[in-house]
């Protein structure tokens, strides 16, 4: 039978209160809204969950539909999305209603959605350079990409200076169509490299600095996240974009 998330949900509204002295593992409707939640973050196909998790499609699907399966399953299923075993199956303490309000208030209040697309453009570059800041997120990316993405962020800071009002004489528009070209390649050659490279721009005002914006630069391995290319939005913790506050005066 198809299950919604939001008959989901309504499962969950519906579960008896779990002891409160009492380690109990999560319920299994919880599990299943996570499980879906994480896997359409992702973009992940229920295939590719499968063979992430070393699990069958049905496995998942049964899980999906808030069905009990083995506590190895869903250990595997908990380390595909790089959580620990036992996330979804060890006993714990339920959290009281206060500190559940602080937990999500801690994981999602801060959150900013920024919208993104493959960096396989001139405008997508020329919005990047335009901004004030760079911000490159590389989960999962190996050490040897290090000098790769160096040099995207040396070329991204290089276009942001040339393009600021402070490079004279301005660049020409041939001049800057070849200064995007070399971003692109460089961008071109993390791809060729197995790589799927995204960006945005997140308005991030600052005190005394109202139009300030980053650029966010999300660069994964497609091994790993093979649904990146069709990511549409990332979710930025609006505190890794905040200046350092500064001395007060009077």
């Amino acid at each position: 039978m198809l299950m919604t998330t939001q008959d989901l949900l309504d499962k969950i509204t519906q579960l008896p209160e779990r002891p409160v002295d009492v380690p109990t593992a999560p319920p299994i409707e919880l599990v299943a809204f996570v499980v879906r939640w994480n896997r359409g973050l992702r973009q992940w196909k229920t295939t590719t969950l499968a063979d992430f998790a070393r699990v069958s499609v049905s496995t998942v699907e049964r899980i999906e539909r808030g069905e009990r399966v083995s506590d190895d399953a869903l250990d595997r299923i908990a380390q595909a999305f790089g959580y620990e075993a036992g996330y979804f199956t060890a006993p714990r303490l339920p959290l009281s209603a206060g500190e559940a309000a602080a937990s999500l208030v801690d994981t999602y209040s801060h959150l900013e959605i920024v919208p993104v697309a493959p960096m396989t453009t001139h405008r997508a570059v020329r919005d990047a350079a335009r901004c004030e800041a760079v911000l490159i997120h590389r989960p999962e990316v190996p050490e040897a990409y290090d000098d790769d993405i160096a040099g995207l962020q040396e070329w991204l800071d290089l276009a942001s200076f040339i393009l600021s009002d402070i490079a004279e004489p301005p660049p020409s528009e041939r001049g800057r169509r070849d200064l995007y070209n070399d971003i692109l390649t460089c961008v071109g050659n993390l791809e060729r490299r197995g790589l799927t490279v995204l960006s945005g721009v997140m308005p991030a005002p600052q005190d005394r600095l109202p139009d300030w914006k980053v650029a966010v630069v999300s660069i994964t391995p497609r091994l790993t996240d093979p649904g990146a290319a069709k990511r549409r939005h990332l979710m930025v913790d609006r505190r890794v974009v905040a200046l350092p506050s500064g001395p007060t005066t009077t």
